[in-house]
């Protein structure tokens, strides 16, 4: 009898909890959000964001960003280049400045003009029948801070007496990274629940698209992220000159947790990539790189590094450290073409270039979109023909 009522009783108490949750009442559906709510009071085409506070360009003018919003649920995060500086005598404004100083205040509008001609290109030219991101919406992150956009540091530098001026002392702020994260909070607020974020960058804004990734991996853990660096995958030993010493980039990034393991001496480039790579393995990386890029090679000698082989051996090298160091992973690739071009992603080049059979184009929709793609590399890229559209070709785009 004692097991009986035992039975009887879990039965009763099992009946009675499915009466009480038959009583209760049911739960609300959440409230949908409303994506384009935020975006209210954008305008048509590009819209100026000065986001004051801390943020600055080298010089101490204002710091603006652009935003165009187009679908709410595609994002674009571009991030301008512009050079570089790191010693008195590549910031000097008053001597060779190797960066851009202040930002730009404008960029053109996403139509055609009068003629029908493009005042865009690139990714930015929105009426383009073949951009993979033409119904987008974007955020646009000017360069005026030398610091490829990871500085966060007031560096005084001092100018070597002349025989027509006395040594003197300059402030350059390198604060790109403030900046940049400027422009995360303010795209936060505003874009509620993109689907996919491509996060990209030529030249000088290459360099830090793994960073911002991994921001927007954080901020954004439901969106499928994607970044693309363009036009800076061959700086290598720079181990002399140590710009991010200069820029303060290590003590910037330092709140990455698997960033504590880096310091100046082993701090390169591709380090970025292979530390957003191994923290975010559903995130894809990638690269895009001409195989003798004379911006490149230009800087690899303001730096000391010997070039006398060409780019490609440093780009080779390069990408070989990042393939080494994600072995066993599959969210990095990259894409090596011939020739001199600096940058693709602002260039009418890029719906033209191709290298054995890939257009550019094509390699990164396919990328954005989340479709598997293959490393392209044109072999010995110094017998590679270089694609008659984009020969001596330079980025002119915003």
């Amino acid at each position: 009898m004692k097991n009986r009522h035992s039975a009887i009783g879990i039965v009763t108490t099992a009946t009675l909890a499915l009466a009480a949750l038959a009583c209760a009442p049911a739960e609300e559906a959440p409230e949908p959000v409303d994506l384009e709510a935020p975006l209210a009071d954008l305008t048509e085409g590009w819209n100026t964001i000065t986001p004051g506070g801390s943020t600055t360009c080298s010089d101490g003018s204002p710091f603006r960003f652009f935003v165009r919003a187009a679908d709410p649920t595609q994002l674009v995060f571009y991030l301008q280049g512009g050079g570089g500086c790191w010693n008195a005598q590549t910031c000097d404004p008053q001597g060779n400045p190797t960066y851009t100083m202040t930002a730009v205040e404008e960029l053109p509008a996403p139509s055609t003009d009068e003629s029908g001609e493009e005042p865009a290109y690139g990714i930015s030219a929105f009426n383009h029948p073949e951009n993979p991101f033409a119904d987008h919406s974007f955020v646009f992150v000017p360069y005026c801070t030398g610091d490829v956009h990871i500085g966060d540091r007031d560096a005084v530098y001092e100018a070597a007496a002349t025989d027509d001026a006395p040594a003197r002392e300059f402030t350059i702020h390198h604060r790109g990274y403030t900046n940049g994260r400027a422009a995360l909070d303010w795209t936060y607020e505003h874009f509620l629940g993109p689907e996919t974020v491509f996060v990209t960058g030529s030249s000088a804004g290459s360099i830090p698209s793994p960073v911002y990734a991994r921001h927007f991996a954080e901020n954004y853990p439901a969106a499928r992220v994607t970044a693309l660096g363009d036009g800076a995958g061959g700086y290598r030993n720079l181990t002399d000159s140590r710009p991010h010493e200069s820029w303060g980039t290590l003590a910037a990034l330092s709140h990455f947790e698997n960033m504590n393991d880096v310091v100046s001496e082993n701090f390169s480039f591709e380090t970025l990539y292979i530390k957003a790579a191994k923290a975010h393995p559903d995130v894809m990386f990638a690269r895009y790189d001409t195989a003798e890029d004379d911006v490149q090679l230009q800087f690899l000698r303001i730096a000391g590094t010997n070039v006398d082989d060409g780019l490609q051996p440093l780009l080779d090298a390069n990408e070989a450290d990042i393939d080494a160091a994600l072995e066993g992973q599959d969210n990095y690739r990259s894409y090596v073409a011939p020739g001199e071009l600096h940058t693709i992603m602002l260039n009418p080049a890029f719906y033209t270039y191709e290298t054995d059979g890939v257009r550019v184009r094509d390699w990164v929709a396919s990328l954005a979109a989340g479709e598997p793609v293959d490393d392209v590399h044109c072999g010995d890229c110094t017998g590679s023909p270089v694609p008659e559209a984009a020969e001596g070709g330079e980025a002119t785009g915003p």
